[in-house]
């Protein structure tokens, strides 16, 4: 997760952006409304991560006033829908990760892809997601990896490896997402295991690897972890792929490893809830997101991977030619995702929580 600020390259994109949505938005301009009659539609989503101007084009064209809520970490969104009464959310743009959590506590429906007509956009090898095999309960939003990001003008080495970030003479250089799982499958994936293991072996395995790397880690930073690369605080991170593309957008020296273990990939996914007050609106959304040109403007604000084939048709030789935000296919053949894993997931925490004590 993922986790995104703003630097002023990007602001030149979030101004074409605006450009886009307007004029998709005077096509139907405040007229057209929601089926049901319904105003509104209630959102939980990672933060800084769906841009306003794509909000704003939505809420022109149909009407409807779409009320935020944001989380930093997938254990943050999953307490907040649990923790809330059905309907409070009726959309969830999160971890492919929890869609089994979700399904099992009747959190989230099956969708009717029938009625999300740019359903049709998906790339289709980015469908039938291990989390959700038969594409039921969730369509692609953006594909989010966590890649080594080091700093050339700084750091002369010639790292490959997870392995290579051990080197005590790395001490307080970096930046490490705030992400347990993935960071522990990290440790997991360094020692040969499979990014899902909870053996016990395993487990003690990643937590060694931790400990060495702890030395080496200046700060935890899950929002904006592109900052401390770019104001020379750090010159090495474990960084979420959209952040790597920023960082290397405004400092061509900031390059990106991808380590000879392969690399953390998965999408975030687009879900209804169960219970969804505002369902009709909820489609609507999801169909307006994966529409070719608002697709191509979340992407020039948030360069995360994009499953939208036609969005990366209007994005161009520049965004599809660029292999931090298009993941080479060598990369993501070799990458892992992550499944639930039941009560397990306590052994994680419990890693996580004395790692960071």
């Amino acid at each position: 997760m993922i986790k995104k600020g703003k630097i002023k390259r990007v602001m030149a994109s979030m101004i074409m952006g605006v450009m886009v949505t307007m004029s998709l938005a005077g096509c139907g301009s405040s007229t057209q409304s929601a089926a049901n009659g319904s105003k509104e539609l209630n959102v939980i989503c990672w933060s800084e991560y769906l841009p306003d101007e794509v909000l704003k084009g939505f809420e022109e064209k149909y009407g409807i006033t779409v009320n935020m809520t944001t989380f930093t970490d997938p254990d943050e969104m999953l307490a907040k829908v649990k923790s809330s009464g059905k309907g409070t959310y009726d959309m969830i743009i999160g971890p492919a990760q929890d869609i089994e959590v979700l399904k099992a506590q009747d959190l989230i429906q099956k969708l009717d892809t029938s009625k999300i007509e740019n359903f049709k956009n998906i790339d289709t090898q980015y469908l039938n997601e291990p989390n959700d095999p038969k594409n039921e309960y969730s369509i692609p939003y953006l594909g989010t990896s966590i890649l080594i990001a080091v700093n050339t003008d700084k750091i002369k080495d010639n790292i490959k490896s997870y392995k290579d970030l051990l080197n005590p003479k790395y001490k307080d250089t970096m930046v490490v997402v705030e992400d347990a799982r993935p960071i522990v499958g990290i440790g997991l994936m360094a020692n040969g295991y499979k990014i899902n293991d909870t053996s016990d072996d395993g487990l003690k395995k990643s937590e060694e690897y931790l400990t060495q790397l702890k030395p080496n880690i200046h700060a935890f930073n899950g929002d904006s972890p592109k900052t401390l690369l770019l104001n020379g605080e750090c010159s090495l991170g474990l960084v979420y792929g959209g952040e790597c593309a920023l960082a290397a957008a405004e400092n061509p020296a900031i390059k990106v490893v991808y380590p000879e273990e392969g690399i953390y990939f998965t999408f975030d996914m687009m879900m209804k809830t169960d219970g969804a007050k505002n369902t009709e609106n909820a489609d609507l959304l999801m169909n307006y997101i994966l529409d070719p040109e608002v697709s191509a403007t979340i992407s020039k604000t948030f360069p995360y991977v994009n499953p939208n084939k036609a969005a990366r048709d209007v994005l161009g030789d520049e965004f599809k030619n660029n292999e931090i935000k298009n993941i080479p296919q060598e990369q993501i053949k070799k990458s892992q995702g992550l499944v639930d894993i039941g009560e397990n997931v306590s052994k994680i925490v419990d890693l996580w929580t004395k790692f960071k004590g």
